[in-house]
């Protein structure tokens, strides 16, 4: 707990100040113009951190604490090593359990692995969608919002705590139905309109929870992919679902509920593929959709080419993207036009410096 004796002689208290400044200069950034940038180094290699046991060697949710203690301490080793770094990111910690988090508090079977979890179909039926609760006693929210509540108050003093984040409606409705919902598409669309809707309060409920739990600076939280976001944040939410699907039949079943979704926030954060660049121009026009996260995918355009190609549907947004060292020191074109967060994963501590060097003169 914070205040506990035997912790305060082994961990060092976290610098908020930084965090405060960082937070104030992330808020003028957003609110500022183009040809500005934020550099994040989110990972550093070589480092020696603890291992961590395979995610189905724990048993939740009785194993809960201690797995988030490992977790937070492992975020706080690298943010003390973070503390020699002079860059845009404010480090964390947050209850991770893979993926299936997002949507099992819906209910439905999960599988865990070594590395990750997946959530199996939750209603075999499409009306299955009305049964479903959005209950605050639930398992999984009490692994992810309890799991933050947790760590918060026994770890806040040494690192904040996060939000774990969120699918956007189009994920959740595909974790509710699985590929039955090409079908509901075509044999039950007044049906499907109604789950969406439900899908866009299923976000909004945990994220809300979450928010509450969360360490709070500057008036806003770290979200779930480690941004610091003002106000009523939502992020991120991922619509992966929109990369199988044309712009069509997205923008007619699914981009209500995305409207839905983000309607009563201050500023979304949306995280996209590269695969799925298409849906780029209807994203841009959600308004509440403040941030863009462009991800690379294998076999695909990579996420810098995906900007270049619609840079004129992503000037009015921030625009994160991970690019690799080379494609770093060759993308002024977008530094220059552009509002950019740059999530650089460094293979040592000699490359972090060298790509900040590089983003230097736009921040």
């Amino acid at each position: 707990m914070k205040g506990d004796t035997n912790m305060d002689k082994k961990y060092v208290p976290f610098d908020y100040q930084r965090a405060e400044a960082i937070a104030k200069r992330t808020k003028e950034f957003y609110e500022g113009p183009v040809g500005k940038a934020q550099i994040h180094i989110k990972s550093c290699g070589g480092l020696r951190l603890p291992k961590t046991p395979p995610l189905n060697s724990w048993k939740f949710p009785e194993d809960m604490e201690k797995y988030l203690d490992m977790r937070a301490e492992r975020d706080y080793l690298y943010a003390r090593f973070h503390e020699q770094i002079d860059d845009d990111f404010i480090p964390s910690t947050a209850p991770w359990y893979g993926i299936a988090e997002h949507t099992a508090f819906l209910g439905g079977k999960v599988d865990f692995t070594a590395t990750t979890t997946f959530q199996h179909e939750i209603c075999e039926e499409l009306e299955g969608f009305r049964d479903l609760n959005l209950d605050r006693n639930n398992l999984w929210i009490h692994l992810v919002v309890d799991g933050i509540k947790y760590m918060r108050e026994k770890w806040e003093e040494f690192i904040p705590v996060r939000m774990r984040g969120a699918d956007g409606p189009s994920d959740v409705a595909n974790a509710i139905r699985g590929t039955e919902l090409f079908y509901d598409i075509y044999d039950e669309p007044e049906t499907l309109a109604e789950m969406m809707s439900f899908c866009a309060k299923a976000v909004n409920f945990t994220l809300d929870l979450q928010r509450a739990e969360a360490t709070k600076i500057a008036g806003g939280c770290i979200n779930g992919f480690s941004l610091w976001m003002p106000g009523k944040c939502m992020g991120q939410l991922s619509e992966d679902f929109s990369t199988m699907i044309s712009p069509e039949l997205y923008e007619e079943h699914f981009l209500p509920a995305l409207h839905e979704c983000v309607k009563d926030c201050d500023s979304a954060m949306l995280h996209v593929h590269s695969l799925g660049h298409r849906m780029i121009p209807m994203f841009t026009g959600v308004d509440k959709i403040k941030l863009m996260e462009i991800s690379s995918d294998p076999n695909s355009e990579r996420a810098v080419d995906v900007i270049r190609k619609y840079h004129d549907d992503l000037k009015e947004k921030t625009i994160i993207v991970a690019p690799t060292y080379e494609e770093l020191i060759n993308m002024d074109d977008i530094l220059a036009n552009s509002k950019t967060i740059i999530w650089y994963y460094a293979k040592d501590e000699e490359d972090a410096r060298r790509a900040m060097a590089a983003v230097e003169k736009y921040r």
